[in-house]
């Protein structure tokens, strides 16, 4: 079957504009849907767009617009106050197929590169394997890529060294906590790139299995926030690594005790206080209930029989220090 223009009708009494055979050739894959359309708003304007005029027509956001606008002046098609001068050469071969390459995790001290759109064309060009993961990206997410996200997820890859299956796993996760209701925004789908990275997570297996330990990690988030009567959202990364500390070396039972202890002592109740007491604990090796009853029996004792000497007795809680500790710890974000 083939289709063929109906060259007579009420669609052509508007006009018509000319495109080039290239943007068909080479840019339907490459260029995002938006951008797409943003080439034809101009080049249905006699080669004029004004990214105000842009924004409106697309209902997106006037930056956004722009972003969609430049993409085509870096590749020579559009200009403006002087930029975007044509190319000498124009591109004609088709991308390239994929090249099967080891991608490494990044090194700390290199920073994560901006990419303009045309490093994202070019790169596009040269790894098929990238455009196949932004298209399902795009399918995960159910809309349009922004720069800002395609800008991401290639850095997902070629940054941080994780495979485009695994980066679509990490976009579906972030997709079903949105639906379920916690504000994460893309910094947090970064920071779980980062962390999977440094893991070693690069398999569908590893990643699976992954998701089962941040699931349980929320459940032991909930119970805890619950005991502690606090009003936490979500956990940081810090405090995921906090609270899997906290139940490796204590029942539920104990960290609900160090709980009431924060509760009824401190002046400036927090998570880190919490940590605080349970550190202590686990240097005096205090593993049960039992154990803090008789800790603080026979500090009680020492008190009522200590001079002015007292002050120099440590304490099951070390209250003072703790809460010093909470509040001007490096990490008193938790």
């Amino acid at each position: 079957m083939q289709y063929q223009v109906i060259p007579v009708g009420e669609l052509w009494q508007g006009g018509m504009f000319c495109v080039p055979n290239l943007i068909v050739q080479q840019y339907i894959k490459l260029a995002s849907e938006y951008q797409l359309k943003a080439l034809m708003i101009v080049l249905s304007n006699n080669g004029n767009g004004d990214p105000k005029d842009v924004a409106k027509i697309l209902g997106c956001t006037e930056s956004d617009a722009c972003d969609f606008l430049d993409f085509w002046v870096q590749e020579g098609l559009l200009t403006h106050d002087g930029a975007g001068a044509p190319p000498t050469a124009t591109p004609t071969s088709a991308p390239r197929k994929a090249k099967e390459k080891e991608r490494k995790p990044a090194v700390e001290s290199i920073p994560i590169p901006t990419l303009t759109p045309k490093d994202i064309v070019t790169m596009c060009r040269e790894d098929s394997m990238l455009t196949d993961t932004l298209r399902s990206a795009q399918e995960v997410l159910g809309k349009t890529l922004s720069h800002a996200q395609q800008e991401m997820i290639i850095n997902m890859i070629t940054y941080y060294g994780l495979p485009g299956d695994v980066v679509l796993t990490i976009l579906q996760y972030y997709v079903n906590e949105k639906k379920n209701g916690r504000a994460l925004g893309t910094a947090y789908v970064t920071a779980m790139a980062k962390d999977w990275s440094e893991q070693g997570i690069t398999t569908l297996d590893a990643a699976d299995e992954k998701l089962r330990e941040l699931e349980l990690s929320d459940k032991l988030w909930t119970e805890i926030i619950a005991m502690a009567g606090m009003h936490y959202r979500n956990p940081t990364a810090k405090q995921r690594v906090m609270i899997r500390n906290w139940r490796e070396d204590f029942s539920m039972e104990m960290i609900g005790i160090a709980c009431d202890a924060m509760n009824e002592n401190a002046a400036n109740p927090s998570l880190k206080y919490v940590d605080g007491i349970l550190k202590k604990w686990k240097k005096q090796g205090i593993k049960t209930p039992t154990d803090v009853e008789n800790d603080n029996a026979q500090h009680k004792q020492r008190k009522e029989s200590a001079d002015s000497r007292s002050g120099d007795i440590d304490t099951t809680y070390d209250l003072d220090e703790i809460e010093r500790r909470a509040m001007f710890d490096d990490n008193n974000d938790i």
